[in-house]
């Protein structure tokens, strides 16, 4: 979810609002999975809902960069520290045997979103009148 918060600017800015769109309810759907895991925990269902996401998020990213041209290559190459920032952060800053099960799932979730602050100060650093 992450991924695609971060990539959600990158695509509006990029010149492709569609991809925004897309980001944004596939958001929306990882979130229920998320919820409905969290709740109802199966572990059947999760993993490969995350894998499809990957799989057309990348597909999205191919089409913006390929197809606009416009895209913050500054701000893409962020989104590679998010999939690693949720354990990095964990590591320094859970205690460990403290704090485990679904608080621990849910901090990483969390320390993963972290990146998302570093791409959108470059895109407004970069971008000073983003929708002009």
């Amino acid at each position: 979810m992450a991924l695609l918060l971060a990539f959600a600017p990158i695509a509006l800015l990029g010149g492709s609002s569609t991809s925004l769109m897309l980001c944004l309810a596939a958001v929306a759907g990882l979130a229920a999975v998320a919820v409905w895991e969290l709740v109802a925990p199966r572990g059947a269902f999760g993993a490969s809902a995350v894998f499809g996401v990957g799989c057309g998020l990348l597909a999205m990213i191919n089409t913006v960069t390929l197809i606009t041209r416009q895209v913050d290559f500054a701000a893409l190459a962020l989104l590679l520290l998010i999939p690693y920032a949720g354990e990095v952060w964990a590591r320094f800053l859970l205690p460990p045997n403290r704090v485990r099960g679904r608080v621990r799932q849910v901090l990483i979730g969390t320390f993963a979103a972290s990146p998302i602050v570093l791409v959108m100060a470059v895109l407004l650093l970069r971008h000073p009148e983003p929708l002009s």
